[in-house]
């Protein structure tokens, strides 16, 4: 297509129309410096194109040129001071360069024009959420939502709000308003997961995040709070089979090993604990906690001194004020002595 285009330009150099498509064609590839030059031959050739200056604009927001994206807009809408999408346009630029009050500003006017225009509520509503208004949020919303109520990521967004306020029954309604009409969107699933097990309904957390993983078997964070859910219903194996699965995908993780050697902890299997542990430090040798935790292990469960001085050391030698470790480095002192 592009080719095309490229052909009709060489033709006929002053053929405006030739410019723009060859600009949007540069445009949906991602070509974004290319439809730039583009729309900007066209509007060399005829200046008075709102839509041309409007596409302009839109490009140098994609290289995050957010000035001369709001310069173009200013144009396009000295030529058609009523389209409610440049407005919306300008607003997200502004949005962009972090100016949110002529974002919402420029929001507001677009919904002057276009009251229907639910992409602007929503937009409004992030606002809202960023500056902790959450009433005003929730109120774009539920009016998105009359407008238009078969889209499932404003359920999705307001959902979102209410989790903020922790009113995380109406949050599990609206997901789950949300996933009737989006049945198989693992990060809306993800979410009700979330809400799920900060409700400290572990349940529902392992159902939300099974489908999550069952639709996206990739999803590591899901695999990774399947596994907490589990930890928390007590069922330690099912938590391994979780965290393992995550594993696969992501072997540079210290929070994975972390929950993997708790479990193993839990179901007294000490040998793999020490074991991810000691990968977790492999990643973070600093980690106090873990090297605590390998410590009380091998004093504790393994009876093995010297190994447990060799990690309550390294916990002094990065916080010599713990009392508690230098105590437990007395007594380990005491039971090699013993023991000779």
């Amino acid at each position: 297509m592009i080719e095309r285009y490229k052909k009709s330009v060489e033709l006929d150099p002053n053929d405006a129309d030739a410019w723009i498509n060859l600009g949007d064609a540069y445009y949906d590839t991602n070509s974004y410096e290319e439809a730039i030059e583009s729309y900007k031959r066209a509007i060399e050739i005829n200046p008075y194109f709102s839509e041309v200056w409007n596409n302009l604009g839109l490009s140098y927001g994609m290289i995050r040129d957010y000035k001369n994206a709001i310069l173009c807009y200013e144009k396009a809408l000295e030529l058609d001071p009523e389209d409610a999408v440049t407005y919306y346009n300008l607003g997200f630029a502004y949005e962009d360069l972090g100016d949110l009050d002529n974002a919402l500003k420029y929001y507001k006017i677009a919904l002057e024009y276009e009251p229907s225009y639910t992409d602007v509520w929503n937009n409004i509503a992030l606002l809202y959420r960023d500056m902790e208004d959450f009433d005003k949020a929730i109120e774009c919303y539920e009016k998105s939502i009359r407008i238009n109520p078969d889209e499932p990521i404003l359920y999705n967004n307001l959902a979102n709000i209410y989790f903020d306020i922790e009113d995380f029954e109406n949050a599990i309604k609206f997901y789950n308003k949300a996933l009737e009409l989006d049945p198989d969107n693992e990060d809306i699933w993800f979410d009700l997961g979330d809400v799920a097990y900060e409700k400290n309904d572990y349940d529902l957390a392992v159902k939300s995040y099974s489908k999550a993983t069952d639709i996206n078997p990739y999803f590591i964070e899901a695999w990774n709070n399947l596994g907490l859910s589990y930890t928390l219903l007590n069922n330690y194996q099912k938590s391994i089979e979780c965290y393992e699965k995550a594993l696969t995908l992501s072997s540079q993780d210290t929070i994975l090993f972390e929950n993997i050697a708790f479990s193993y902890c839990n179901i007294e299997d000490f040998d793999n604990a020490i074991f991810y542990y000691k990968e977790a430090l492999r990643l973070e040798p600093e980690n106090i906690s873990n090297l605590k935790k390998l410590g009380n292990i091998y004093l504790t469960i393994k009876k093995d001194y010297t190994q447990a001085i060799v990690y309550y050391k390294q916990v002094l030698s990065l916080d010599p004020n713990d009392d508690e470790i230098k105590v437990l480095l007395v007594s380990c002192n005491k039971k090699l002595g013993e023991s000779l």
